[in-house]
């Protein structure tokens, strides 16, 4: 298997809720933070905004696959991490003489998101947290196509998310939140087919970078460029990683019927 199946696709950034929405650019004010409506209020409970993000378009994804989110291997991804809480916990060492908050500190770990999803879809297979800082695009794209290539998984969710850094570290990387997630398949849906094919991550000799402005230079903005490709069906190679990674890129390629869809 050289390449797999890209099946379904989920979004969101703080006022845009769906693709669907970010396409027509229709804003919706209170859609603040993502509603992860499939998970029980007092499992997201202290969840920063990259959690409920990561876990929301996970399920958007599998949704619009037609994919059960039992299935899937999970592959979720950040830059990075759960800085939101970590800051605060930080603060709270300084200023609540040294007492951390349990409930926060339970989410503060990387694969917060991935647990989250697994627990509240009862998915109970492989899962797994990439941080590969601007490579975690092309990284947790490798995870999972290795992983269809190799394992017995048929499909293969990959989720990524960053927020907003929180201060004192805002203008270290001043992007806006997002959440961008697919669904990887071996082979096409046998009823909705398939959006198009996604080669193996390969390193550009050509020091092929992607560039991002729509949304402040998040690092997996990338992801979205798969996503755009595949909608307006342009085959071809589309980059990775923002500068500052590595020159990572996969070649996109939209099928016929899907082209046919577009």
């Amino acid at each position: 298997m050289t390449v797999v199946h890209v099946l379904g696709r989920g979004f969101f950034t703080p006022s845009f809720p769906t693709l669907a929405a970010y396409r027509a650019g229709v804003a919706d004010e209170s859609a603040q933070r993502p509603a992860v409506d499939f998970v029980p209020s007092r499992n997201k409970r202290g969840c920063s905004i990259l959690t409920l993000a990561a876990a929301e378009v996970a399920h958007q994804a599998c949704v619009d696959a037609g994919v059960s989110p039992a299935l899937p291997a999970l592959v979720f991804g950040s830059c990075h991490g759960e800085m939101e809480i970590a800051v605060a916990q930080m603060e709270m060492f300084q200023e609540d003489k040294g007492l951390l908050s349990p409930a926060r500190f339970k989410n503060s770990v990387h694969n917060t998101g991935a647990g989250m999803f697994s627990i509240a879809m009862d998915n109970r297979g492989y899962a797994t947290a990439i941080a590969g800082g601007h490579d975690t695009v092309a990284l947790s794209l490798l995870e999972a196509i290795l992983l269809l290539r190799h394992d017995h998984y048929e499909t293969a969710v990959v989720a990524l998310a960053d927020e907003c850094l929180p201060g004192p570290l805002t203008h270290f990387s001043p992007h806006q939140a997002l959440g961008v997630a697919l669904v990887l398949g071996r082979e096409p849906h046998p009823e909705r087919g398939s959006l198009g094919t996604l080669s193996l991550p390969q390193r550009s000799p050509d020091a092929l970078f992607a560039s991002e402005t729509r949304f402040g230079g998040n690092p997996v903005a990338p992801l979205l460029d798969v996503v755009d490709a595949l909608d307006r069906g342009h085959s071809g190679r589309v980059a990775l990683s923002l500068p500052g990674g590595e020159p990572w890129y996969s070649d996109v390629q939209v099928t016929a019927e899907a082209r046919a869809r577009t």
